[in-house]
């Protein structure tokens, strides 16, 4: 056999693994690479055996052949008018072999595939359940939530599988029933499915990714007549605006910010008004980074409940760096609440002389760099507060910390000394907890904040206007939490956490009226510490008078200016210029609280 030809048949296999290298996770795309460039290696090597005659049949018999091997009708009898003579022969009928070998596995394996995609395929467009539920991704987020949503009605796809990236994940997604597709979520033929409940999971690694294939389904589906609602993964601030400009038609779109929905979970389940002494809520945060500074945020707001006082204190190295940015962002809400920022390193000896000088500390938050770091300042805490406590060495405040560690989340919870006593450290921002444990998909918070909204706009049944905007949501969703604040505030020693018979007392009590004009007043404050901690500022009257010719509104969302950020008795007054009974929507927040709660 000529030399050239195993040669030219040698750099064409080479170049092909190079070039299916770059899909190896991607079967499609990869198998149909080798596949080529094999079956063209094959046909240059069996060019000078094929025995034709003439040139343009050997081209014919060469092509022939390596196409009957991909077809599985190989024929190897060829090889016996090779000589086994020289190191050239040897090696080209051993790459024969290899290759003859090898063709027919791989066409079985992407016969398989597509056999597997089309019955996958005809599962998502036939199905005859209530409600779909279709993931962007194959990772640990969807599977977490994929296992807490599963049930009987709703089928649940999985879109852009790909068998050897995602082979870890198979047993789960068989467990659950799932369904796997390989194509991309943007090429899903959402009118060819039968269902008319459609929930589309935006959950990547890459938030980029995340806004820019919600922008594309927003686009693709926002005429549809089916009720689809999407879930897009998106922690920043720009995205919410993108979104916020966005026509989404017909479309209902969250955002799920996951530091936002983790802090609220914390609040919900571990409130801080536990082991508060004196009615005083002190609270001390630890690192004061992106999660800490959105906890300083939502506590301020949450903090407002009747009879207490709230203090925030917090220790970080650039913790007067972090003050100067929340006055740019909020320059309403630092002078308005109580802050102490020290700015320290929380191992340095200032740190310890500062935190000397804080009394009475019942809920902390740790929020420092790594998981590390977290656990082992939270530990030092515990043993600090008892330390400090020389009268009875029981003082223990509920201390948080901020673990995305999964394993190490859970370790966390039931760490103990040597003599095995606990430490009793709460771990919170897991993926299995944001996505499993409090799955986000129907959340009990989201049908009283949807509950809420329609207490605002009745006639906004179908919710288009409550997922116009981001801001609609989270308002919405900060009254729904802060709820059972109000609850526990009215109640105090006769709140049983039983949400039936504590509403039968409430009920009783607010016809007192004194009682629920504070618990109104109360929540306008509530409101009033949110809309600063979102950026809001006081408008006066002049100014409505002033941007009210553009934008016909009060409220000028885009300054972020509203006439209402007051005290609550100076509503009647600001209410009577500008035509709008202010204190309606607190009156009417208390007055439902019951029919929202149930």
């Amino acid at each position: 056999m000529n030399r050239i030809y195993l040669i030219i048949a040698i750099i064409i296999l080479i170049f092909t693994v190079i070039k299916a290298k770059k899909y190896i996770f991607d079967i499609k795309k990869c198998i149909p690479i080798m596949l080529l460039g094999m079956a063209t290696a094959l046909a240059i090597l069996i060019f000078p055996i094929s025995g034709e005659e003439n040139i343009i049949g050997r081209i014919v018999f060469s092509i022939v052949y390596s196409a009957q091997t991909i077809i599985l009708n190989e024929n190897l009898d060829i090889l016996n008018r090779l000589q086994i003579v020289g190191a050239t022969n040897v090696i080209s009928i051993g790459i024969i072999y290899i290759i003859s070998l090898l063709m027919p596995l791989l066409t079985v394996s992407f016969l398989l595939t597509l056999i597997d995609d089309f019955t996958s395929k005809i599962k998502l467009y036939f199905t005859k359940k209530n409600n779909v539920l279709i993931f962007s991704d194959v990772n640990e987020k969807s599977i977490s939530m994929a296992k807490a949503l599963n049930n009987k009605n709703t089928t649940i796809i999985f879109a852009n599988y790909k068998k050897e990236e995602h082979k870890q994940f198979n047993q789960a997604i068989k467990n659950i029933k799932g369904v796997k597709i390989s194509s991309l979520l943007e090429n899903v033929n959402i009118k060819r499915i039968k269902s008319n409940s459609i929930n589309l999971c935006i959950i990547s690694e890459d938030e980029n990714n995340n806004l820019g294939l919600t922008l594309k389904l927003i686009e693709k589906n926002k005429l549809s007549n089916k009720k689809i609602k999407i879930y897009s993964i998106l922690n920043d601030e720009m995205s919410r605006v993108i979104l916020d400009s966005t026509d989404k038609g017909n479309i209902q779109l969250e955002i799920v910010n996951e530091i936002e929905r983790t802090i609220l979970q914390l609040l919900q389940n571990k409130p801080i008004y536990l082991n508060a002494k004196n009615n005083e809520i002190n609270v001390l945060i630890i690192g004061c980074g992106k999660v800490g500074k959105q906890f300083l945020k939502t506590i301020t707001w949450c903090g407002q409940i009747i009879g207490y006082s709230l203090n925030i204190n917090v220790i970080d190295i650039n913790a007067n760096k972090i003050k100067e940015t929340i006055e740019k962002e909020c320059p309403e809400l630092i002078p308005n609440y109580n802050y102490n920022f020290i700015e320290a390193d929380i191992n340095s000896k200032e740190a310890l002389e500062e935190l000397n000088k804080l009394k009475n500390i019942n809920y902390v938050v740790v929020t420092l760099n790594t998981d590390e770091i977290n656990i082992k300042e939270a530990i030092f805490l515990r043993r600090y507060f008892l330390y400090q406590d020389k009268e009875n060495y029981n003082n223990k405040p509920i201390i948080n910390i901020w673990i995305k560690n999964e394993e190490k989340n859970k370790q966390v919870s039931i760490l103990k000394d040597e003599k095995k006593a606990q430490y009793d450290l709460n771990a919170f921002g897991s993926n299995s907890e944001i996505y499993y444990k409090y799955p986000i998909i129907n959340s009990e918070m989201e049908k009283t904040a949807q509950k809420i909204h329609l207490s605002y706009d009745p006639e906004d049944t179908e919710l288009k206007n409550y997922y116009k905007t981001e801001y609609n949501i989270k308002s919405s969703r900060a009254t729904a939490m802060h709820l059972k604040y109000k609850l526990y505030s009215v109640l105090k020693e006769n709140y049983t956490g039983d949400i039936e018979k504590d509403l039968n007392t409430f009920s009783e009590i607010i016809k007192n009226e004194e009682v629920f004009e504070e618990l109104a007043k109360n929540e306008h404050n509530r409101w009033n510490a949110y809309m600063r901690s979102d950026g809001y500022r006081k408008a006066s009257i002049e100014d409505v008078k002033k941007y009210i010719k553009t934008t016909n509104d009060y409220r000028h969302h885009l300054a972020k200016m509203h006439p209402a950020i007051d005290e609550y008795d100076n509503l009647d007054e600001i209410g009577k210029n500008i035509g709008k009974n202010l204190k309606d929507s607190d009156r009417d927040i208390i007055r439902n609280m019951p029919k929202f709660l149930n």
